[in-house]
């Protein structure tokens, strides 16, 4: 007999369905974006990039089915992983960003509205939203990255800033001397960029998503809707306001980190 189980969050929530021979998968609601994220899931596992979720079609409610990446998600308000599950994540988005640099989309229809990838400016195809509440953990291991919704056009850098806002976390206060040693494992284990300006790309790419969700609630995107009408994107600004008065003295101590 097949067990469905709902699990809320984003728009609607997914489900996580066992058919009756054990078999887990997860069918999501889908948007005029799908098309857009299966063909880049699939460009990923065509490069044998590890930590995804296959594409395995449409159910018959027309909910997408992606297979199943067993572990834990985590949620930055109270969890904090290990340096060594850091270092896995942000080296994981470096292999990821490595992959898709040769990815043209067909279409240029992502959950952000219509945008085509900007090569002059340096841009890809993010994932735009690798919190740790999207990392799939195996016992304090970082195993994955779900959710794949939000994927669109972006800047690399951008999305190394959103991984270290909820994965070192920025977005809550640590002692300054642990920010800035994690700011710089992740930094050095994405290789390329300082942690002096990952700590300006974080204030630029918390800025874009304020004007994202703006965008998207001028558009009636119901997942963005459900963000304001929860009182997150309140949350969100105040947090952006702690890390701005805390972030000077992160800085100060990335010379001293270790």
């Amino acid at each position: 007999m097949e067990h469905s189980e709902h699990l809320p969050g984003g728009s609607g929530g997914v489900w996580r369905i066992r058919d009756a021979h054990g078999a887990v998968r997860i069918h999501r609601p889908t948007g005029p974006w799908t098309p857009a994220v299966h063909e880049l899931l699939r460009h990923l596992a065509a490069k044998g990039l590890d930590g995804i979720p296959q594409v395995l079609g449409f159910d018959s409610e027309g909910r997408e089915v992606l297979s199943y990446l067993p572990g834990d998600t985590l949620n930055p308000e109270t969890a904090q992983v290990s340096d060594g599950a850091l270092a896995a994540a942000a080296a994981w988005l470096r292999r990821f960003h490595e992959a898709v640099a040769d990815f043209s989309p067909t279409s240029d229809e992502w959950r952000q509205g219509e945008h085509r990838v900007d090569r002059a400016r340096g841009e890809i195809i993010c994932h735009n939203d690798p919190g740790l509440y999207n990392w799939v953990v195996v016992e304090d291991e970082f195993a994955g990255m779900i959710d794949w919704d939000r994927a669109g056009p972006g800047l690399p850098i951008d999305d190394l800033a959103f991984l270290v806002w909820s994965g070192v976390p920025l977005l809550r206060e640590i002692p300054v001397a642990d920010a800035a040693r994690r700011i710089s494992v992740a930094a050095a284990a994405y290789g390329g960029v300082d942690g002096s300006t990952l700590l300006d790309a974080v204030t630029r790419r918390m800025g874009l998503i304020a004007e994202r969700w703006r965008a998207g609630i001028e558009r009636g995107d119901p997942g963005t809707l459900a963000l304001r009408d929860a009182g997150i994107m309140d949350t969100h600004t105040a947090r952006v306001a702690g890390f701005a008065a805390r972030k000077e003295h992160v800085r100060a101590m990335l010379g001293t980190s270790r």
